[in-house]
């Protein structure tokens, strides 16, 4: 029979071995658990990070460099097993294989999870797959949103393989415990009942410690180390595994406050703009969208305030980006204060701007609003110790007018705009239909210009200018243009759009280019005595191409020196005073002559015409269609007339249609006439058909 005591002992044997081995079982039960619990979380912020960088790549092709290299961080971590990046339809971009991805190789395929990467179906599985953690017996699975939740550009999928990471770390934990556990059964089997109870306190309350670790996930829990062995050493590598774990949740914790901060930046970057803070382009159509939607819906009106400010190019070209942009700020500003709560105003870009107003009761409360801004913004500023005049040109639109359509309802307040800056600036106006015909009519011409140069659409007419024995001593060059689309387009429509447009300069190279081809033609026809006419714009005096191509060619003798004059408008020259009078210089030194055109009309001032070394003035039509109706004008054209002469110019008087004009010229001494009365623009080949055949009628 067994003693008491080696029963007891037994017994104490039996069952500290019993409760050993469970609490090293407990232990990496919930080693495992909370270290599966602390990947998870590592996994959860490493998705979003590489989620945020793959927004600038998600829309490049399929298995782009770039994709590649934020899958290939993952290489950083052992037991990364695979990743894939999908479009928002689902489609596979990308595909990574970690380090375990490759531990298991390619004979164990039989036996892989649906899940794993090497499964048939696993593609389909992972591209189906909620957002959010996801985890197998041994593995963690992330899915991620690229892009926002509500606009999703994609999917990012990390799937990391714990299982020889558990593995290794169970045997550790076993091979480091077992001695501490050998040493307290050899001890338990000396120890009374009473000191076994007392021992095994501690014990409880290290695996209640446990216990509401992975209940509560309260990961500053200590245990206070007992002065046993066994469980100092237990108490102690809890509290090291405690320890680690909070400091890598604290670690998890700073990561995705930095991340959740990095998109809160990134989202108001996205959405407001840096300068004044106001709404930016991409969130005022989001905007205007929904509140079109709502106003549709509960049939209400919505109105649009598109708004330029008037002259603040001068400001940024005459001050500087500095003072442009603390006088955008300062506008902005005042502005928004004009404004009600209801209504939004936002940046488009530039120095323009949108007033979103909703819930509009009648057309009288938009243009308040636009009267407001108006006589706000409409004043001296004082910018940078800077005194600044400012004014707004704003286009009124309502949204039923245009189907409450976001783009339409932006482009008829813009082209109102423009025709509140047509009208003479700080002002508002209504868009009307015609406005928008108007300018779609100007968007094709500006477009057709193009086609026109490339295709040769333009062609020259010239007409005739002729002294007082009507011999033709003189041709200008008019530019003409038959198109295709918009039949014949006046000049006096399409030449003020390519100024707008910058194209002015080209269709003037292109006539140079002509009239060089079409010049000795016309030279041989009416003699070498001819005078060829061609205008320039301030445009073309600015432009180096144009009076560089001008220069060039007279060098070359492309272009006749003696038989070519420059006709300029008093305002051209003005403008570009200085240029001009070097670009002349030069090219009186070749021969040219020089016209000064519409005299009469652009500044008018005596004190410049002894500053322009001109050939010829020519009288402005207005002045020769009143000879015979206003004594006023004869007088005036007189004048000019004689002034002229004095000044030792040559006179031309453009416009003459009727005989009795022809005769008050001529009387009183101008060298030249043009007109209908002699000539209508012509082409060259009829041109010089017309008046052969009146020579030889004559």
């Amino acid at each position: 029979m067994k003693s008491l005591r080696s029963e007891i002992s037994f017994n104490t044997l039996a069952s500290i071995s019993i409760v050993s081995a469970l609490i090293i079982g407990l232990s990496i039960y919930v080693y495992e658990k909370l270290y599966i619990e602390f990947v998870s979380e590592e996994v959860d912020a490493l998705g979003v990070n590489m989620a945020v960088d793959l927004i600038d790549y998600i829309e490049e092709p399929a298995g782009s460099f770039n994709q590649t290299e934020i899958l290939l961080r993952l290489d950083e971590y052992e037991y990364a097993e695979a990743a894939y990046i999908f479009s928002s339809d689902g489609t596979l971009l990308n595909i990574y294989i970690g380090p375990a991805g490759f531990k298991d190789g390619p004979n164990n395929l039989q036996e892989v999870s649906p899940l794993s990467p090497e499964h048939p179906n696993f593609d389909r599985n992972i591209a189906s797959l909620p957002l959010g953690l996801h985890r197998t017996s041994n593995k963690v699975i992330m899915v991620k949103t690229v892009g926002e939740d509500i606009y999703p550009m994609g999917k990012l999928a990390l799937l990391f393989n714990l299982e020889e990471a558990l593995k290794v770390s169970r045997q550790r934990y076993i091979i480091l415990v077992t001695p501490s556990v050998a040493f307290l059964i050899a001890i338990s089997l000396i120890i009374s009942a009473r000191a076994q109870r007392k021992a095994m306190r501690p014990l409880s309350t290290l695996i209640e410690t446990m216990d509401s670790v992975v209940d509560d996930k309260t990961y500053d829990a200590k245990v206070e180390e007992g002065d046993k062995r066994e469980m100092l050493a237990l108490s102690r590598a809890f509290n090291n595994m405690m320890t680690n774990i909070k400091a890598q949740s604290e670690a998890n914790r700073q990561k995705t406050e930095m991340l959740q901060k990095q998109q809160s930046q990134m989202e108001r970057l996205a959405n407001f703009d840096a300068l004044t803070g106001l709404p930016n382009r991409q969130f005022l159509m989001k905007l205007l969208s929904n509140e079109l939607t709502k106003a549709q819906k509960n049939n209400c009106e919505l109105g649009l305030l598109f708004i330029d400010l008037d002259g603040f190019k001068s400001i940024n070209d005459s001050f500087g980006h500095d003072t442009g942009d603390r006088f955008l700020l300062h506008i902005s500003s005042l502005m928004e204060n004009a404004l009600s709560e209801s209504c939004t105003l936002g940046r488009l870009g530039g120095d323009e701007f949108v007033v979103i107003a909703p819930d509009i009761d009648s057309p009288t409360l938009l243009e308040d609003i636009a009267k407001k801004i108006v006589n706000t913004v409409s004043k001296s500023h004082t910018v940078n110790q800077l005194r600044l005049d400012s004014s707004v040109s704003i286009g009124l639109a309502l949204a039923s007018d245009c189907n409450y359509a976001a783009t339409n309802l932006i482009t008829n307040a813009d082209v109102a705009m423009y025709k509140a800056k047509d009208n003479g600036k700080a002002r508002y106006v209504w868009f009307t239909d015609e406005m928008l015909a108007h300018t779609q009519r100007k968007v094709l011409i500006s477009t057709r210009i193009t086609d026109a140069l490339e295709n040769d659409a333009f062609y020259l007419s010239y007409q005739a200018k002729v002294d007082a024995n009507k011999n033709v001593i003189g041709l200008e060059t008019l530019l003409r243009w038959q198109d295709e689309v918009l039949g014949q387009v006046s000049p006096a429509e399409f030449i003020p759009i390519a100024e707008q447009t910058d194209k002015i300069s080209l269709i003037s190279l292109w006539v140079l280019k002509q009239l060089s081809h079409e010049s000795p033609m016309l030279i041989k026809a009416f003699g070498s005595h001819i005078t060829l006419s061609v205008n320039l714009s301030t445009h073309d005096l600015n432009n180096h191409n144009v009076t560089h191509y001008i220069l060039n060619e007279l060098n070359t003798g492309r272009l006749p020196a003696s038989n070519l004059e420059i006709e300029i408008t008093e305002s051209a020259y003005m403008n570009s005073f200085n240029v001009a009078n070097a670009f002349f210089e030069s090219l009186k030194k070749l021969g040219c002559k020089l016209a000064l055109d519409d005299f009469g009309t652009g500044y008018s001032s005596l004190s410049y015409l002894t500053q322009f070394d001109i050939d010829t003035l020519k009288i402005d039509r207005s002045f020769i269609n009143n000879i015979g109706a206003s004594k006023q004008s004869e007088m005036i054209t007189k004048t000019i007339i004689e002034m002229a002469k004095s000044l030792n110019f040559s006179v031309c008087a453009e416009g003459v249609e009727t005989q009795e004009q022809a005769n008050f010229l001529t009387s009183h001494g101008c060298n030249m006439l043009q007109g209908f009365l002699y000539s209508k623009p012509l082409p060259m080949l009829d041109l010089i058909h017309s008046f052969s055949v009146k020579t030889q009628q004559s």
